[in-house]
């Protein structure tokens, strides 16, 4: 199958690659859309030791259940699903407390496992049995829901910072993440959102349009 493959710094190939396999604990999904994060620049430029080379890349993705494996309880073939992508251990003292973020044996999809830039891409058994996989609902739309993991960054910022309704939101920035947490902000029903930004005049009166349509 056809792969973009990370091989190193500013080595970044769109390469042939045997096709995902699918094991007895795990789950095969044909992938549908997958978005380009921050991290996958900065590896391009400057590397990440984290990596795993050569791996296939991506893990803002989605896709529909392709083949689920004999011990993959829970999902049907065409589930739309998407991941928590830095799959934790479940065996840390971190994972016992419930802290799996603070995992010591992280092993991000696309880093150690290969992510979802490529036709399919397999879900390991470690995901599904800590929970990392998430059903989609059909009526989502695959590039929408790609950006999942990004956008679920953006509510743990409003969750932290506690946003009420009525309070009047400050957001520096407004590239992808910082536009996910404005219209995050408003949602939790922020009554100003403020969106400071050195973009010009045509970006920032489209991105004042969107946040008054609602999401």
């Amino acid at each position: 199958m056809n792969a973009v493959v990370y091989h190193a710094p500013e080595d970044v190939r769109y390469d042939s690659v045997p096709a995902a396999s699918c094991g007895d604990d795990e789950l095969r999904i044909q992938v549908d859309a997958c978005a380009v994060c921050g991290t996958d620049l900065k590896a391009y430029l400057h590397g990440n030791p984290r990596i795993d080379a050569p791996i296939v890349m991506g893990h803002e993705f989605t896709g529909l259940v392709e083949t689920v494996g004999a011990n993959a309880a829970g999902f049907a073939v065409g589930d739309r699903i998407v991941m928590a992508t830095s799959v934790a251990c479940g065996e840390c003292s971190y994972c016992d407390r419930g802290w799996s973020n603070l995992c010591v044996d992280l092993a991000p999809m696309g880093f150690r496992y290969p992510g979802g830039m490529a036709e399919t891409t397999t879900i390991p058994a470690r995901a599904l049995r800590n929970g990392h996989v998430v059903k989609v609902p059909q009526t989502v739309q695959a590039e929408h829901a790609a950006l999942s993991e990004p956008l679920s960054c953006a509510v743990n910022a409003a969750e932290n910072c506690n946003i009420q309704a009525g309070d009047t939101v400050v957001v520096v920035g407004a590239g992808p993440m910082g536009m996910m947490n404005a219209c995050v902000a408003k949602q939790f029903g922020a009554a100003t959102v403020i969106l400071a930004m050195g973009a010009g005049r045509k970006a920032a009166d489209s991105i004042h349009e969107y946040l008054l349509r609602g999401w």
